[in-house]
């Protein structure tokens, strides 16, 4: 028998290892793209784990978040007509159809036909993961902007590659104008590149705005919400009477916010963030408590996480963007255009100023890392963001 000497195997085993990984590369589908192998997660929390058929959680109704942010006080023809949002996510959900319509009945909003796109072929299956989070997504955006055309881009994996290449067909083929995503994941250094933030500045450049979940693991900055060409989207407790009218709202304490490793303030942010670094997030909505539906997991279920702020303001934007002249080219500018003037920020937002997620995200009187420039007052911001230049 042939005598197998230490170096003999261990060059083995590293021929072997090499050549698994030669092999892996060759078979990505991404090629040699390095966002391929950077990874995103959704960004929502499940408060209840078994749904029910009737919609008896306590969680938040469509019809008192719409109540609580004032966005039942617009005219329901400005409901997003004429507007795509896009909802990016990866996996998707191959009942997202059926469960929005269960949503809409259950909540009495009128029902829509979602379009659902997976640009780079037959996507990824997660059912408990990126499947609900496909769900909640839809049902936000839907119940902010009943009138907007929704495009589902189901992404084939969670890599940044994938998700940010369907967020760029979202503009490029399906005429979205705003583009929500729930999802974040660690800076990188190639994210002020070509392929990142490159895809949101270029959509910027036609007349897109992107919305992006600041994240659920208190502070901390995340991408694509660092992105300054995105408007990132931190998370509140929010409380209001039994029919929805507003009453307060804290900084949750585990939205993600802070200042980016990478990306330098953007000058949208000047007179507002004092740090050289851009600042997140740029503004937020209710992140906990809230109901939606998801047949997978039995029914209505009560979810938290900055992925329900991120679609709702999503919704927000489409109703401005109805009315103008143009779209936003990036709605961080129109938004703190707005805030700037003292008598507007007071009227449009809420400033939150108590609570926090650690570390300097603490919410205070103004912009803060936590809730940015806070949660808005729909029926006094979109008329303001219409006339916003």
């Amino acid at each position: 028998m042939r005598k197998i000497t230490w170096s003999v195997l261990i060059l083995t085993i590293m021929l072997t290892v090499i050549g698994s990984a030669v092999i892996a590369f060759a078979q990505s589908p991404s090629g040699g793209d390095p966002l391929a192998h950077i990874y995103a997660h959704p960004d929502f929390i499940l408060q209840t784990t078994h749904g029910t058929q009737a919609p008896n959680i306590s969680g938040f109704t469509a019809q008192q978040l719409t109540k609580a942010y004032a966005i039942n006080q617009i005219s329901k023809k400005d409901g997003g007509k004429g507007i795509t949002i896009a909802i990016d996510d990866a996996c998707g959900n191959s009942h997202a159809q059926a469960d929005l319509n269960a949503y809409d009945k259950a909540f009495g909003l009128k029902s829509t036909t979602i379009k659902i796109v997976q640009p780079q072929g037959q996507p990824c299956s997660d059912p408990g993961g990126w499947g609900v989070e496909t769900d909640l997504d839809i049902q936000m955006v839907h119940d902010f902007a009943p009138k907007a055309k929704i495009v589902l881009e189901e992404a084939r994996s969670a890599s940044f590659s994938d998700l940010i290449n369907a967020a760029k067909d979202a503009y490029t083929k399906q005429g979205a104008t705003i583009v929500s995503m729930s999802f974040g994941g660690h800076e990188f250094s190639g994210e002020t590149g070509s392929s990142a933030d490159g895809v949101f500045s270029a959509g910027n450049a036609v007349g897109v705005s992107f919305t992006a979940s600041s994240g659920d693991s208190g502070c901390g900055s995340q991408y694509p919400a660092a992105s300054p060409f995105v408007t990132s989207v931190g998370g509140t407790v929010l409380t209001t009477k039994p029919d929805g009218t507003y009453i307060s709202e804290t900084a949750w304490n585990g939205s993600g916010g802070g200042t980016s490793i990478f990306e330098n303030r953007p000058s949208y942010q000047n007179g507002f963030n004092s740090n050289s670094k851009r600042g997140i997030p740029d503004v937020a909505m209710v992140s906990t408590n809230v109901a939606m539906y998801d047949s997978d997991l039995g029914g209505f279920i009560q979810v938290g996480g900055t992925s329900i702020a991120a679609p709702l303001w999503a919704g927000v934007l489409a109703r401005a963007d109805q009315l103008r002249s143009q779209s936003m080219k990036n709605a961080d500018n129109e938004l703190y255009n707005v805030a700037g003037n003292a008598s507007k920020y007071a009227s449009d937002f809420h400033d939150i100023t108590t609570g926090g997620s650690g570390g300097i995200c603490s919410a205070k009187k103004g912009y803060d890392f936590v809730t940015g420039l806070g949660t808005e007052v729909g029926n006094a911001l979109v008329p303001d963001l219409i006339a916003a230049p």
